[in-house]
């Protein structure tokens, strides 16, 4: 096979190290919302598990549209520190009170019509600003980083700062609203926390992030060109595929542990099964990293997808003894962090296949109609986890003077719950790692073209910089 080298390239740590903790900031604030808002409105606050799947498929409306019009927006932004950093900068505040907003009701808890719609506002809100700082943080790593090498750094030091939000994540929800009836008080003074630090350090790191200024140099792009220009990109449809599958899982998994504690292994250790998820995901960190600079990130992805199916598969058997359990989902874990860093890689190629075709960054762009494919899996993903609860016979807590009680589940609840946390997601991640096997960015010829890219991007800078000497705004 012909080897192919890349010009050396190099991001600063400090740029890496900005990026990564925004990106911690934007995690915490969208992630805990959606992994637990659905737990929390249907076991603390005994909301309705119907009207619960009903403003999910509502939501799901809002949530297929607004990201294509944020990114329109986002990517034909023209001001002097960029087209990203504006909104996460002031969007910060709006985002920080929007998850505020999710876990403090106005709705009295008696009336389920004001459950549902305070629900569906909550949602509403916290999705909004989540569409427009989360778009330019997708947008930003294929700016910051264009070799596979660089870019899988950059995602391994955000995902080594985000394997802080993955404890967070995990561990948070299970000590605040698993093994007790109602909310414990410091529940509130945690999410004021979360949602006043994540609002800082989202201000703080916008004036640190690196953006390609000379993207800005590109013309306007009227909307609906933009999305003709995108439909033209065959592997990023591809990998649409296994992103639409992913993010059916992502909340299934999240909600689903909750569920999983609090009824399947209830009363049992669960330490030793949360540290092997928790380990599991900090090993396949680094061990992931190493390969995909040998195996490549197709290759690994692959690898990894398929690890965490047959781990599924083992887990729904095993999975009613926290002790036994141990064993998948660490492996589970392994997969999980490959899926991570693989992810961004494979979807930046996509981006960098589209400027071969159109001539322009269009990260954003991207951002919005990989959005279109995947946000409502997260609806979807919700209203079928509670669909199948519901299927299986799982009884709903009832609320006694203000508290969620938790009723007894039968057996065939229980594999429902099971059933709903593993079986969906390894049939799911089969399907990803299927898919994979025909999405060709991979191997020397694509080499090639990335090499090609990065001497594009010299010359784009250069001709940015050299505009900047004519207009007298660059400093000699």
């Amino acid at each position: 096979m012909e080897k192919i080298d890349l010009p050396e390239e190099h991001v600063s740590v400090k740029v890496k190290l900005a990026f990564s903790f925004g990106g911690f900031a934007n995690n915490i604030l969208n992630g805990f919302v959606f992994a637990n808002l659905t737990f929390f409105y249907n076991q603390k606050l005994g909301a309705d598990a119907t009207l619960l799947g009903i403003a999910w498929l509502i939501f799901a409306i809002w949530n297929t549209i607004n990201d294509p019009i944020a990114s329109y927006f986002i990517d034909n932004t023209r001001t002097k520190i960029g087209r990203r950093i504006p909104y996460i900068r002031y969007g910060s505040i709006f985002y920080g009170l929007a998850f505020i907003f999710c876990w403090f009701p106005i709705a009295p808890l008696d009336n389920q019509i004001a459950l549902f719609f305070n629900f569906l506002l909550a949602l509403f809100l916290l999705d909004t600003m989540f569409t427009i700082i989360g778009c330019c943080f997708f947008s930003l790593p294929n700016e910051i980083a264009v070799t596979a090498k660089e870019r899988a750094s950059v995602m391994v030091y955000s995902n080594v700062i985000g394997f802080i939000n993955i404890v967070i994540g995990i561990v948070l929800p299970i000590v605040l609203l698993t093994g007790q009836e109602g909310i414990p008080a410091i529940f509130s003074i945690t999410i004021l926390i979360l949602g006043f630090s994540c609002t800082l350090l989202l201000f703080i790191t916008s004036f640190f992030i690196k953006e390609n200024l000379f993207a800005q140099m590109q013309p306007h792009e009227p909307f609906i060109e933009g999305l003709k220009l995108t439909l033209k990109n065959k592997p990023f449809w591809i990998f649409m595929i296994p992103s639409f599958c992913i993010m059916l899982v992502y909340p299934t998994l999240q909600t689903g542990l909750l569920f999983y504690i609090d009824y399947v292994v209830v009363g049992q250790d669960i330490i030793l099964f949360v540290l092997a998820l928790i380990i599991g995901i900090a090993f396949g960190m680094g061990f992931n990293l190493k390969k995909i600079a040998t195996w490549g990130s197709k290759k690994t992805a692959i690898i990894c997808f398929s690890l965490i199916s047959i781990s599924f598969i083992i887990l729904f058997f095993f999975g009613q003894n926290s002790y036994a359990a141990a064993i998948p989902i660490f492996c589970i874990g392994i997969g999980f962090a490959g899926a991570l860093i693989t992810n961004g890689v494979l979807m930046g190629d996509a981006i960098d296949n589209d400027e071969l075709i159109t001539g322009k960054r269009r990260e954003a762009i991207y951002g919005g109609v990989n959005a279109i494919v995947t946000k409502p899996a997260i609806s979807i993903a919700n209203w079928m986890f509670l669909g199948m609860l519901t299927i299986f016979g799982f009884v709903e807590p009832i609320i006694e003077n203000g508290i969620s009680v938790k009723q007894p589940q039968s057996e065939l609840a229980i594999i429902g719950i099971l059933v709903a946390f593993c079986i969906l997601p390894a049939i799911l991640i089969g399907i990803s790692a299927f898919a994979l096997h025909w999405y060709p960015l991979d191997g020397p010829e694509w080499l090639k073209k990335k090499k090609y890219i990065m001497q594009l991007h010299e010359q784009k800078e250069s001709e940015y910089l050299q505009k900047l000497s004519e207009e007298q705004k660059l400093k000699t």
